[in-house]
């Protein structure tokens, strides 16, 4: 496994709500997009890496201290991550 980022969880929790990622609209300007969606995608790095430290207790603190939208919106981009990768839930049962 690669090496996770390694933050508190509140600097987790920061970099989900910075990512803005429930700002995003049709009409945001691709550099725009891009920053969110990195940004995104390192505190879901980062979050990883607080499951491997600390467990899913502390994943679910973080998550838990998000607003409504932005843990949908962060949801979102990590479940589309999840799809491009190689697990599938049939791998995971062992199927």
């Amino acid at each position: 496994m690669p090496d996770r980022i390694e933050l508190p969880p509140i600097a987790v929790e920061r970099l989900i709500r910075g990512a803005s990622l429930e700002d995003l609209r049709q009409d945001t300007t691709p550099a725009d997009r891009d920053r969110s969606i990195g940004q995104g995608l390192t505190a879901l790095d980062a979050l990883c890496g607080l499951c491997d430290r600390g467990g899913t207790d502390e994943v679910w603190d973080v998550l838990r201290s998000l607003e409504r939208r932005q843990l949908l919106a962060f949801a979102t981009l990590a479940i589309s991550e999840l799809a491009l990768t190689d697990y599938s839930s049939k791998e995971r049962l062992g199927d």
